[in-house]
């Protein structure tokens, strides 16, 4: 093999290790395993919500990922109320997100959010700006 196939196979090799590399995203660790960049950003730890030095969770969450609480405006054309994420823990609905209002971010160990399409996969219809699920202590 010549040196300038030789270089060329080099740099195609370092190449295809960086595609792979970008292509698998960042990770973090979460709960003794890792999460991928796309799943983070549905995900707040306990040690980010302390850090927001907030009271109450709904105050953490709106620092931290403000369009969770946000409402999207009516529901449909024939429902102009307009809605915002439910709020789960143990399987079981607390209520709107107001209710978080209520609850301590030391309370909660995580806080996932989870879009329409898989909220109402998991928790059932109905969670049109889909879900808020704590994990507790």
């Amino acid at each position: 093999m010549s040196a300038g196939a030789l270089r060329a196979n080099t740099a195609l090799v370092a190449l295809s290790g960086l595609v792979l590399a970008c292509a698998s995203g960042a990770t973090q660790t979460v709960t003794n395993r890792e999460v991928t960049s796309r799943e983070a950003r549905n995900l707040l730890t306990q040690e980010q919500l302390t850090a927001t030095n907030r009271d109450n969770l709904y105050e953490a969450i709106e620092k931290l990922r403000p369009d969770w609480l946000t409402s999207r405006g009516p529901t449909s054309v024939t429902n102009a109320t307009p809605t915002v994420a439910s709020v789960f823990m143990n399987g079981t609905m607390l209520g709107r997100a107001e209710h978080l209002r209520d609850m301590r971010v030391t309370d909660v160990i995580q806080v996932r959010y989870w879009e329409p399409g898989p909220a109402s996969a998991r928790f059932g219809m109905g969670h049109p700006r889909g879900v808020i699920e704590l994990s507790r202590r």
